[in-house]
């Protein structure tokens, strides 16, 4: 399918100014689930307040991850490039090990320069997961089987489709993986760099394929062995 006949078949975008703010919207609206899990650290001897904010935590990603999946399905213009599942296996691996070769090169630069060995997102998050056993399954449920989805959907779905025309590829890939980054803490450049450089990776696999599946499937994986790690240091 060409890009002409792709684009003909959806709604023309709107106005610069709206596409800001729906971007704006969602990148506030993906920093509320935590804080909604947070409130388990004050009321953890209420057994109901306790339920009620888990339920509430997992429904907000529910809702999260069907709006921007409308959204991603009205504005998509990234032509989807036809590849086998086993090819997505491949992609994903490779990706991956991108991935994984950055944390490695950023880590010993953290390390290096500001006495870091890990990021302040990262701190947060097994900070939290130290807190309450709850928070913890909570935490490494969503991490692995729906934060990828919410943030792919945002930051690689809706940006790289609402900006820019769409046979443009690096700034694309730039800008998803910039905003992406400033939607994880960081406190030092390096630690930005982590994050715009994994956004980055994310996004040069799902422009390059138009596949979101693929940068989603890697996005767990990314996830799925970082918590380990976390769920492992604390064990300790």
């Amino acid at each position: 399918m060409n890009n002409s006949q792709y684009l003909s078949s959806h709604p023309q975008r709107p106005s610069l100014f709206t596409r800001i703010m729906i971007i704006l919207a969602m990148f506030v609206v993906i920093q509320l689930p935590p804080e909604v899990l947070a409130l388990i650290k004050y009321i953890k001897n209420n057994v109901w307040l306790t339920s009620v904010s888990v339920v509430g935590y997992f429904a907000l990603f529910g809702v999260i991850i069907f709006g921007t999946w409308r959204l991603y399905r009205r504005y998509r213009e990234i032509p989807v490039r036809p590849g086998i599942f086993i090819a997505d296996i491949g992609i994903v691996i490779t990706g991956y090990l991108a991935i994984f070769g950055g944390q490695i090169v950023f880590g010993i630069l953290n390390q290096l320069f500001f006495n870091q060995s890990q990021t302040a997102n990262n701190q947060v998050i097994e900070s939290m997961m130290k807190d309450n056993s709850v928070i913890l399954i909570a935490l490494s449920i969503s991490a692995i089987f729906l934060t990828p989805f919410a943030e792919e959907l945002i930051f690689r779905g809706l940006i790289t489709n609402l900006f820019f025309k769409v046979n443009t590829f690096w700034p694309k890939v730039i800008l998803s993986g910039f905003i992406f980054s400033l939607g994880h803490v960081s406190t030092n450049i390096v630690s930005f760099l982590v994050y715009f450089y994994m956004g980055a990776v994310l996004a040069f696999i799902y422009v390059k394929t138009g596949r979101i599946r693929i940068s989603i499937m890697l996005h767990m994986v990314n996830n799925a062995v970082a918590i380990a790690e976390m769920l492992i240091l604390l064990q300790k």
